[in-house]
């Protein structure tokens, strides 16, 4: 159960279309250092949702004040970014990729620790939304929680690396993404309702 549901979170806020999957996308369509700023995201992703996770847990035994405050708090946010996602599926997006070149891999490294350091989404979506959901289990079931949420983010960042190519003709339809945002509202608003009860 902790594994599926770290598994369900992540996969459910990961493939949300914003700066960073455009990046990597574009760049896997590209062939430039794809492999290199996949590798990235998932141990940036790795680092943030064991630190979210296991910092809130900790805070909540500590405290178990914390964790109601942090159990409503994370369950706000999913109800929130579940509407977002519902009114995102009623406007016409596509993807559109950069016009720049990343002409080596050092920069390549430098623009994905900014797309992911510097932006807040990534904080509330691993450090808040997906530490409020994993630290409600307790003992051994936080560390399934971060491996399942873990294995979700690897097998996202790695499919849009290696198969960004043959991706490319979905993500230009804009209903593709309103299928998309429509099944992550729907994710959102049941695991915010399941966090609340």
């Amino acid at each position: 159960m902790p594994f599926s549901k770290g598994f369900i979170t992540t996969a459910s806020l990961i493939v949300a279309i914003g700066a960073q999957n455009a990046f990597v996308l574009t760049q896997s369509i590209r062939r430039q250092y794809h492999y290199t700023i996949a590798a990235l995201c998932i141990a940036l992703d790795i680092v943030l949702i064991s630190l979210g996770v296991f910092a809130v847990s900790s805070l909540a035994q500590a405290d178990p004040k914390y964790m109601q405050w942090m159990t409503w708090i994370g369950a706000t946010f999913l109800f929130a970014y579940g509407a977002m996602s519902f009114r995102s599926a009623f406007k016409r997006q596509a993807l559109t990729e950069s016009k720049d070149m990343i002409t080596s891999r050092r920069r390549a490294i430098i623009m994905t620790l900014a797309m992911t350091l510097l932006n807040p989404h990534a904080y509330l979506d691993t450090v808040v939304l997906i530490g409020s959901v994993g630290a409600q289990y307790a003992d051994g079931g936080s560390t399934y929680f971060v491996i399942g949420a873990c294995i979700a983010s690897f097998l996202w960042f790695a499919g849009l690396s290696i198969g960004g190519s043959y991706m490319r003709p979905w993500f230009e339809n804009p209903k593709t993404w309103q299928v998309l945002d429509v099944f992550i509202g729907i994710m959102m608003w049941g695991i915010g309702l399941g966090l609340v009860l």
